[in-house]
Formats: structure tokens, sequence, C-alpha cells
């Protein structure tokens, strides 16, 4: 009972589709894996992102330069997004306006008589996920990190 040549053409396409997929499959999967990865780090990067804006923001709204309740803001705001975020540095600097580090002896060079005070805000998060040495150029355990800083007066 011999199978017809149709018959036997339809099995062996069968079969080469099988090893075709069987060869693609760890690629599709490694890309899939690639971009879920980078997708994941693109978010907590916003949300560092989002959490210094949220610190730079609460200082001239706040009237303050408490370096702690600015920190804890940024932490409130990325809480949310980036759980195991550590608590923010926050640095109260003042500079003169041609943008020299003010020496604090109350002028600064050239027209300005005082000097504006600056916030800086700087978020990190440390990424220790066993997965990421999956990814290639990325080595456990990746710092995100982020700064902003706003003008107070």
């Amino acid at each position: 009972c011999a199978m017809p040549a149709k018959a036997r053409a339809h099995v062996r396409q069968q079969g080469v589709a099988a090893v075709e997929l069987a060869l693609l499959m760890p690629v599709l999967l490694l890309i899939f894996l690639g971009i879920a990865g980078m997708s994941r780090l693109y978010y907590l990067q916003m949300a560092l992102v989002s959490a210094a804006r949220a610190g730079v923001q609460f200082a001239p709204a706040g009237q303050t330069q408490d370096t702690a309740r600015i920190a804890a803001a940024a932490r409130r705001d990325a809480l949310h997004d980036a759980p195991g975020m550590a608590m923010p540095d926050v640095a109260i600097r003042q500079r003169c306006a041609d943008g020299s580090p003010y020496a604090g002896n109350g002028k600064c060079p050239g027209y300005a008589s005082a000097p504006w005070t600056y916030v800086e805000v700087r978020t990190s998060y440390v990424l220790a996920d066993a997965g990421y040495p999956l990814l290639p150029g990325f080595a456990a355990p990746l710092r995100l990190q982020h700064s902003a800083t706003a003008r107070l007066r």
C-alpha cells in the first residue's frame, strides 16, 4: 500500500515547516525578550524622570529648601512606578547669574548682587534582576538615573 506522490510531498512539506519553526523559535524568543526588557527599562527611566521633576517642582511650590521634604516628594511620586527606588539625592546650590558658583561673600562677579538658588534632584534605581544578563550589552545590576534642576529665586 504505497502512498501517492502528492501525499508524500505534503508530508515532506510539513516536516520542512517543523524544522524551520524549530530553527527560528529561539531567535524569535530572544527578540521578544529583548523588546520586553527594553520596554521595562524605558518605563523605569520615565518613572525616574517624573520623580526628579516632581521633587524639583515641590521646592518652589512649597517655598522650601528642606532637602528631606524635597526628596520625600520625589520618592512619593516614584513609589507607585518604581517601588524599590532609593531615596533621591537632593542638592541645594547657589550660583551667580553668569553660572559661576557662589562664594558666600554676599556678592557675585559682574553686576549681580545676589546669587540665584538652584535645587537639583537626582533619582536612581538599581535593577538587579537575574533576567537582564540575557540582554546582550547589559550587565546586572543595571543602574538607571536622572537629574532635574530648577531655579528657586
